[in-house]
Order: structure tokens, then sequence, then C-alpha cells
């Protein structure tokens, strides 16, 4: 098959993410098909997480010539309102759901009413445990446990005696587990690690974390490790580093991609980011689901998009892609 110019210029932008389901066609459309209908439900679009998200399945619905609707939660009112978009998903009556399980206890029986309804559901980015048991055919993402084991024993490698790892959406299963799976890592290594939940009201509030942050190294002397699960955290605390004095003394280390995380990368504030690639989640949580919903396939089990690693050996690539493609690596 002969790519058109268009076509070239996308899969030339995507290759180092490997989406080559840009170019796929699920079948020649006929006159009798309706258009599929997606609902996706996830975080909201001011989480620097979540804006590539939503361009992953943007892209994949127009691929597809799929119908997308994105409800985002709120996460300052995370259980009530995971308990709702659902609820919104379901009445649409989708042709499948896709859904980031960021409150468990909330979403697994609405999974389980869907399914239950014919919708088939599809778990993304957080979920990884309950997916199968909730009826759901797949889920594509990045293991909690495995990406604080990552970040400890990078950390480790640093030099870092004593981790912090800040949780910055309390209640969320998925952030536990992340600082969960680096206590078990800190432990096997014969180091030291202790969590930092930060209040709701503070978590969206740089100042204040930086602050909530502060405190903690202030009142914990032999900290010289941080992990946060949030780009905006880890940035604040690297301010909460260098207003304590600590520059140079305390390694930081985050989740997600911002400009100014990978300015910091550059800059030896910041040691590295993980990087779930939710560009990828998102993506293929579309065209899992689309070509579950149409022709009963998926992938068998988990599809992992991370942990996937930036730091100074790759940042020369990761920034080119990040100014060149909007919201695929990261948002501004």
């Amino acid at each position: 098959m002969r790519l058109t110019s268009k076509a070239r210029s996308l899969l030339a932008g995507a290759a180092a993410l490997g989406l080559l389901a840009l170019a796929w066609s699920p079948a020649p459309a006929r006159a009798e098909d309706k258009p599929m209908t997606i609902a996706f439900v996830s975080g909201p679009l001011n989480d620097s997480f979540f804006p590539p998200l939503y361009q992953g399945a943007q892209d994949a619905a127009k691929a597809l010539g799929v119908r997308l609707h994105y409800i985002p939660i709120d996460e300052a009112d995370i259980e009530a309102t995971s308990a709702r978009t659902m609820q919104v998903a379901i009445a649409q009556k989708p042709d499948a759901i896709v859904v980031g399980d960021f409150v468990t206890s909330v979403v697994d029986p609405y999974i389980k009413q869907a399914v239950a309804a014919g919708i088939p559901v599809y778990v993304n980015q957080s979920g990884q445990d309950q997916w199968k048991a909730d009826g759901a055919f797949g889920f594509v993402g990045q293991q909690g446990p495995e990406v604080g084991r990552v970040a400890a024993e990078r950390l480790a490698g640093a030099g870092a005696k004593d981790i912090l790892c800040v949780i910055n959406v309390p209640g969320n299963p998925y952030l536990q587990a992340i600082c969960k799976g680096l206590a078990e890592k800190v432990q096997q290594l014969g180091i030291k690690s202790s969590n930092l939940e930060l209040p709701t009201a503070d978590s969206t509030d740089q100042a204040k974390v930086s602050r909530d942050i502060g405190a903690y190294l202030q009142s914990h002397k032999s900290i010289d490790g941080v992990f946060t699960e949030n780009a905006a955290v880890g940035t604040a605390a690297t301010a909460a580093v260098d207003a304590a004095g600590l520059g140079g003394k305390v390694h930081v280390a985050t989740m997600e991609i911002s400009r100014i995380a990978l300015e910091q990368i550059q800059n030896g504030k910041i040691d590295f980011l993980v990087n779930e690639q939710p560009y990828l989640d998102g993506y293929f949580g579309v065209v899992f689901a689309a070509f579950y919903a149409k022709f009963g396939l998926a992938p068998v089990g988990v599809v992992a998009t991370g942990p996937s690693i930036v730091d100074k050996t790759n940042i020369a690539k990761i920034l080119k892609v990040f100014d060149t493609y909007p919201n695929v690596i990261g948002s501004k």
C-alpha cells in the first residue's frame, strides 16, 4: 500500500514511540457501518500527565473514524467524580468504554455494571490489579510497583540512602502502589524510605506543595532522595530542596514530563523522569477498544507503556520530539 505524504509524515514523527497503528485501517468502510462511539473516562487536562493521553486518544479516533467522548474526572473530588463519570459513560451506551481505574473501590462496580450491560471495557493507566476480575478485556499502562522499584534502584545508585516518596492524590491506589514498590526495593537494598501524602487541599497548589515537602525535609534531616508522582510536584520538590539549602545534597526524580521538568534534567536539579508514555495509553486505549468492539480482537493481557526513563542520556531526543510534536511527549 502506498502511503500519502501526510501519512508518511505522521509515521515518521511517531516512529520513536512505535505508533505504527497510525497506518492501520481496521476494514474498508461500508455503507451500513455506523460510526463507532467510545467513551474514555480519565484524568483532567490541567494535570500534565493527561494532555498527551488525550492527544493520543484523539489521534487514534481520527485515524479510525471513531467518535470519542472524553469524560474527565476531578482530582480534587476523585471518589465522587469517578462514580459520576462512569455513570455518564454507561448512560451514553457507547460501543466500548476505556477507563482509568483510579479508585478501584468506586470504579470496579461500574466496570462490572458496564460489562453486564454488554459494553466492553478496557482499563487504562490505573487498575492493573483489578481489570481481569472486573471483566475488562485488557489493560494498557504501567505496573505501579515496578515504577517504584525502578525509581528506588536509580536513586540508590545515585547515592540516596533515605528516600521520600510523595503521593499527590490521596486515596489513589495506583500512586500508593508505586510508593509501596519503592519501599519494597529500598528494603532489599538495605536503605530507608518514607511516604508523604499531600493534603487534598494542597495537592494542586505548587506553593503549598513546596512548603509541605520543605517542612518534611526540615523535620527529617536524613532524607537525601525525593521521588514524586507528578511533574508539577517534582518541580515543587526542587524548589523545596533549594529553599532548604540542600541543592546538590538531595536527589530528586519524578514521574511525568513537562517543559520545566525537562529543563531541570538539563541543569541537574532532577536526576531522571519516569515516563509512562501517556500518548500510548490514549492511542492504544482507543485502538484496542475499537478493534475489540468491532472484531473481538485484542492483545492478550497487559500492554506495558512504562516505566520508560528520561535522563541526560536521551534528553536531546526527548526535547526534539517535545518541541516538534505538541502533546506527544508531554504538555507545556
